[in-house]
């Protein structure tokens, strides 16, 4: 077995743990700068931390980026697949709410608008696939981060 097989591994072994640098690195060479500037710009947000996590089949490890505002979950994770890394933000009724629905990019709000629906979280997810895009996710990220924020504040879920 070569390195690079051994390395391509890391992000379907569950029974080792990779950092996040290792991770991105598996991402496909065309892929990673989106994906490591949407990794680096959600993490520089004030409060935000990131942690690796097994999230099972699908997501295998995933980066999870949490806030010491919101207690016990995550506001936005970065699912690092290989061949098709996805960013993933669960969106509550309010977050949905406080959105520019109408300024977002059609390929954006319609992943909102179709995405899966769990106990009242919409779990929305794109495909990383430009830096352009990185950066409108992130605003995205940004808006959830404060709605999410804002709703612990005031004692919501």
């Amino acid at each position: 077995m070569s390195s690079g097989t051994v390395a391509r591994l890391a992000w379907s072994d569950r029974f080792r743990k990779p950092n996040a640098d290792l991770l991105i690195s598996e991402i496909a060479k065309s892929l990673q700068p989106a994906a490591g500037l949407l990794r680096e710009q959600l993490l520089a947000m004030e409060g935000a931390s990131e942690e690796i996590s097994w999230q099972g089949v699908p997501w295998r490890w995933s980066v999870l980026f949490r806030h010491e505002a919101i207690a016990g979950r995550a506001w936005a994770y970065l699912v690092p697949q290989p061949q098709a890394p996805l960013l993933v933000i669960p969106l509550t009724a309010d977050a949905i709410a406080a959105l520019p629905m109408r300024k977002l990019l059609k390929p954006v709000r319609d992943a909102i608008t179709h995405a899966k629906q769990v106990d009242g979280i919409r779990w929305a997810q794109w495909e990383v696939q430009s830096k352009s895009q990185a950066e409108t996710l992130v605003k995205l990220a940004r808006i959830q981060l404060e709605s999410a924020a804002a709703g612990e504040a005031v004692g919501a879920r």
